[in-house]
């Protein structure tokens, strides 16, 4: 089973793929995200504290999100393919994220990185709207919702998180530039890199990541 790791900056479509890859290729999805709100709705201490940070914006550290993922990794099949989503954010998380793998007797077969100017990011992320229940995201561009305004899988209300706006936007993409290179330099060396422009259509490169991670035979 493989298991591969996808990064991007924001607005890139790494989630829409994953989605894809869940829903077609016997994936398991895998954030910290999620992890953190099911894990804090169960009463988990770990995550109480986390809730912490996040609730202000900042960064869990990354002690208690290794620590809490450790746990959180158990649950999933061992039997299907794993994608994770931007669990690696800077250097210092790799081999921290490379014990999460070991202690399930798993290795990393990929990093996929999408590549996105900052003009497209912004336009992307600009026009994203998320559903406040079940985090379900769409974009009014690449990704309708069938009703207007309501969420396709729970029928609730879609809002605009307050750091879509460009200038958030801007803020979060330097925050990302200031990590990815030394990211991208280990993966190179170690052979398991995998560079993918998100420019074109969702369908487009949904088609070359089937390709670069050889699922067409599956």
């Amino acid at each position: 089973m493989k298991t591969i790791l996808f990064h991007g900056p924001s607005g890139c479509g790494k989630d829409t793929q994953v989605e894809l890859l869940e829903n077609k290729y016997n994936f398991e999805n895998i954030g910290t995200g999620e992890m953190f709100r099911e894990m804090y709705s169960q009463g988990d201490i770990k995550a109480i504290k986390a809730r912490q940070y996040w609730v202000k914006g900042k960064f869990v550290p990354n002690e208690l999100t290794y620590t809490m993922l450790k746990e959180w990794v158990k649950q999933f099949n061992q039997e299907k393919n794993w994608a994770f989503i931007s669990v690696v954010r800077d250097p210092g998380q790799i081999p921290l994220f490379e014990e999460v793998l070991s202690d399930v007797n798993r290795k990393l077969d990929y990093f996929v990185h999408f590549t996105l100017s900052e003009e497209a990011s912004i336009e992307r992320m600009s026009l994203r709207w998320i559903c406040g229940n079940c985090n379900a995201t769409y974009h009014e561009k690449y990704k309708k919702e069938s009703v207007k305004g309501f969420c396709d899988k729970c029928g609730t209300q879609l809002m605009q998180r307050e750091d879509d706006k460009p200038a958030k936007i801007k803020m979060r993409l330097m925050e990302y530039n200031k990590t990815i290179e030394p990211i991208l330099a280990y993966y190179r060396q170690k052979g398991v890199l995998i560079e993918i422009d998100a420019s074109p259509s969702i369908e487009d490169i949904h088609k070359v990541i089937v390709e670069k991670l050889g699922l067409s035979t599956i």
